[in-house]
């Protein structure tokens, strides 16, 4: 592809798994597919509409899932990453999210319906069919005739028995659609969740050969390859120029396991990636750390990992943590009546509870100096658990979210920022290198 000119196109294969709503498998089908391409030999890239961090995890076995998010990166953003992750890659697997045109403030904006779109690719629709046999085709034909831009090219069952895909398919087809399949309902296609959503991939554990052997059984791959090819006007890609100058220490694993694939990509132009795994008992020394989002409230082994991190932040080391992250660095987590002690680097304890506190997109601010951010920036919240900062705490961010407090977040201390607030990247204006220069 040649991103001076307008007239070329970029072409590549991929297809969206959308579903009619949360929960009808979207995950298992997308998996399946990924698996039985990749034992086909081909270079699978996964990614997944919005900002869920859980499910991308799933698709390691294959690569790096990246999300697409039309809320938090522009329509140019998400066309520039799809390009980008799919020059040397033969299959884009593109996971949606919630049922197909849900978006932003019910709207079907940043939905897996308006991202399909931007990028041309097909849409094959999952749905569950327990207890519902001839209502099928009228859902069906509601999504598909609900917006004539969108290509639904067809149908995949889930938890559908041998017998009723076969009167489905027949009365499906009679009627010009077309069905790719179906999965039965099978333990080994059962991911467990917990108050987040699923479990982590590395939890999982699922054998992605077995898979392969099941995507095969049940889902018509070949006809899938064949209505997949997408095309793009050609785009012009953002130059993010390495450097290995300075290292950036991340943590990596079922504590610390939520990274936008774009962020960690746009940060090496600031130094040298440096991943570990605290709860292997790895860490070192580094000029920078960036703490994801994960769950440190289940791993009080943490601790000597947090006498490290709380070290490092005293010594003025550029630090930044989201949720999860930010957690750690609080002085401690209260769960159920038991205290977790964290990394005391923040002054404000942490309580989880049982109820969401905070779920939805936020746009915010930087209305203070810090190390890392300026000017306005885009993201996401998700959160069981609330913060107690101290009076005395200042805020870098102002969002129109929940926050730390009342809408306050960024927490700031030393050089460490950190806060509920999942931010992309590609909304914000970095400036590590100010720090690290």
């Amino acid at each position: 592809m040649d991103s001076k000119s307008n007239n070329l196109e970029f072409k590549s294969n991929a297809v969206v798994i959308g579903g009619v709503r949360s929960g009808v498998g979207k995950t298992i089908v997308g998996l399946c597919i990924a698996s039985a391409l990749k034992r086909r030999g081909l270079r699978v890239q996964p990614f997944k509409v919005g900002p869920d961090f859980i499910d991308p995890t799933h698709y390691s076995f294959c690569d790096h899932a990246v999300n697409l998010d039309a809320f938090m990166m522009g329509e140019d953003g998400v066309l520039k990453s799809f390009v980008r992750w799919m020059r040397e890659k033969d299959f884009g697997v593109i996971e949606g999210v919630m049922g197909l045109f849900d978006g932003y403030r019910f709207t079907d904006y940043s939905s897996t319906s308006h991202i399909a779109k931007l990028i041309g690719a097909p849409v094959i629709l999952v749905m569950d069919v327990r207890g519902v046999s001839l209502s099928a085709v009228a859902m069906f034909e509601g999504f598909r005739n609900f917006d004539e831009n969108l290509n639904i090219a067809g149908v995949i069952f889930n938890n559908c028995t041998d017998n009723l895909f076969q009167k489905l398919r027949r009365v499906f087809e009679e009627k010009g659609y077309e069905v790719f399949g179906y999965l039965p309902k099978k333990k080994e296609l059962e991911i467990e969740s917990r108050h987040l959503g699923l479990i982590l991939g590395c939890e999982a554990k699922m054998d992605w050969k077995r898979l392969a052997e099941i995507g095969e059984s049940y889902i018509d791959i070949g006809r899938i390859l064949e209505i997949s090819e997408v095309k793009l006007k050609a785009v012009d890609l953002d130059k993010f120029d390495r450097s290995d100058n300075r290292r950036i220490g991340i943590p990596f694993d079922g504590a610390f396991a939520f990274y936008y694939r774009d962020n960690l990509e746009i940060l090496r132009k600031f130094g040298e990636l440096v991943f570990f795994s605290p709860l292997k008992g790895e860490w070192m020394e580094c000029d920078a750390y960036y703490l994801g989002g994960g769950y440190p409230e289940l791993y009080p082994e943490l601790r000597k990992f947090g006498r490290f991190i709380r070290k490092e932040a005293e010594d003025g080391k550029p630090i930044y943590a989201e949720c999860g992250g930010m957690m750690f660095l609080s002085r401690g987590i209260d769960v159920n009546g038991r205290r977790i002690e964290m990394a005391g680097v923040l002054d404000m304890d942490i309580v989880f509870t049982e109820r969401l506190q905070a779920l939805g997109y936020v746009k915010g601010e930087v209305i203070r100096s810090n190390p890392f951010f300026v000017g306005n920036f885009r993201g996401h919240e998700f959160h069981y658990s609330y913060a107690l900062p101290d009076e005395d705490v200042k805020f870098a961010f102002k969002t129109d979210g929940k926050g730390i407090k009342n809408g306050l977040d960024g927490a700031l201390v030393y050089n460490t920022l950190a806060g509920y607030t999942h931010i992309h990247f590609y909304s914000a204006e970095l400036i590590l290198g100010r720090c690290l220069s």
